[in-house]
């Protein structure tokens, strides 16, 4: 096995070799980069390089929508708010089984809305707001 030294291992930043083509010139002059051998050479390192960064990405452990903590934002169902033709606060949430019409809802009579609204947002820890 060969000896390597740190020195060989530290990149010249004042004069980086801008090609794989350029880096061996630079160590092994004596190689003709035009030659068919070289050329097949460098297409099989390339073909294993591709085949490592597979492999890699293959071997990465399984991503968990439920326990990862790069989830954003979990599954949500769509959901509206609106007023009734009664005046009633409706939120409704779209069901999870397509059209079937068993949305849910939740609808808050006039009287009530300013009690829930101001429960809402304490719940949130946001001021309490006021309207309609």
């Amino acid at each position: 096995m060969k000896t390597v030294k740190p020195s060989q291992l530290e990149l010249d930043q004042a004069n980086p070799p801008k090609t794989r083509e350029e880096l061996l010139l630079q160590t092994m002059p004596h190689i003709d980069l035009n030659a068919p051998a070289f050329k097949a050479a460098l297409a099989k390192v390339d073909q294993i390089a591709m085949e490592e960064r597979a492999r890699e990405k293959l071997d990465e452990p399984d991503f968990d929508w439920a326990k990862d903590d790069a989830v954003v934002f979990k599954e949500q169902l769509a959901t509206a708010v609106y007023f009734n033709r009664f005046d009633d606060l409706v939120i409704r949430q779209q069901s999870p089984w397509s059209d079937d019409g068993s949305d849910v809802y939740v609808c808050i009579a006039k009287p009530f809305q300013q009690v829930f609204l101001d429960k809402l947002c304490d719940a949130l820890g946001i001021p309490s707001g006021r309207g309609r």
